[in-house]
């Protein structure tokens, strides 16, 4: 069983990861509407599919990004309702070393993990 203790550390770390991924989200946006500004002119074949595929990376970057804030949101409304800790599969408690590596987590390693909203 978790403490309150645990809850405000679990809390703030997910509070810090998800500005952290709120940053680089933003940073990234930012970057590629500058080179796309930058990179408006005429230039080779060869550069603008290397840009394409930079736009690639970066759009499933976003993608993993959104999913991970996804999954902090629900974590900090666990934490909420007071189910934070506790396995959305098997109602059985999540250990608190899982909790440690993966503060999002919503179920025991070995089940699957819950679908993303």
């Amino acid at each position: 069983m978790l403490t309150q203790q645990d809850l405000r550390h679990f809390r703030e770390r997910l509070e810090s990861e998800s500005e952290v991924i709120k940053v680089r989200m933003a940073e990234r946006s930012r970057d590629s509407r500058e080179t796309v500004r930058e990179e408006s002119g005429v230039g080779d074949s060869g550069d603008a599919s290397t840009r394409l595929n930079d736009l690639d990376v970066e759009a499933d970057e976003d993608a993993l990004d959104r999913v991970t804030l996804t999954q902090i949101e629900r974590a900090l409304r666990r934490i909420d309702d007071g189910t934070y800790g506790v396995s959305e599969f098997s109602g059985k408690p999540i250990p608190k070393a899982r909790l440690e590596a993966v503060p999002y987590a919503a179920t025991l390693v070995d089940e699957p993990s819950p679908e993303p909203e």
